[in-house]
């Protein structure tokens, strides 16, 4: 990462001086995606997986998960092991009934002093399915003089 910064001052020769920050950011965990966005239909099943890998350099347990609203989405976090990664899988299952937006988030406690919670954005979007016409032809309506 390589930011610069502009700091003025009140010296009248260096009114103006730039700083450059640089340094390597280092992942607490790899989350995938990184948000989880459920869009569809009323009545029909709508879920995102989220997949959270540990890094090496920063274990950590999730010891409690829970929604900011929770009125309009259910959830489940199970542990995984593969070989070379370990980790969560969120599974994130949208409730709302009727057409309509939402937001939520979900916070995922650890026991890491480095990082002390993760939070998942939640966006819903649940739409009305569009009738569908009675046959494959259009609909043609007379013009009258009325």
């Amino acid at each position: 990462m390589n930011k610069q910064i502009q700091v003025f001052t009140n010296d009248p020769a260096k009114q103006r001086i730039v700083l450059s920050v640089s340094g390597k950011v280092l992942h607490f965990a790899k989350i995938k995606p990184k948000y989880a966005r459920l869009v569809g239909t009323p009545g029909t099943d709508i879920k995102k997986t989220i997949t959270i890998t540990r890094e090496k350099d920063y274990p950590f347990k999730i010891v409690k998960a829970k929604a900011r609203n929770g009125r309009n989405i259910a959830f489940t976090l199970e542990e995984f092991s593969e070989a070379g990664a370990d980790g969560y899988i969120l599974t994130i299952e949208n409730k709302k009934e009727t057409a309509g937006r939402y937001a939520d988030t979900l916070t995922l406690v650890t026991d890491s002093p480095v990082k002390a919670a993760i939070k998942v954005p939640v966006y819903g979007q649940i739409v009305s399915a569009r009738p569908k016409p009675d046959s494959g032809k259009p609909v043609r309506k007379k013009a009258t003089g009325e």
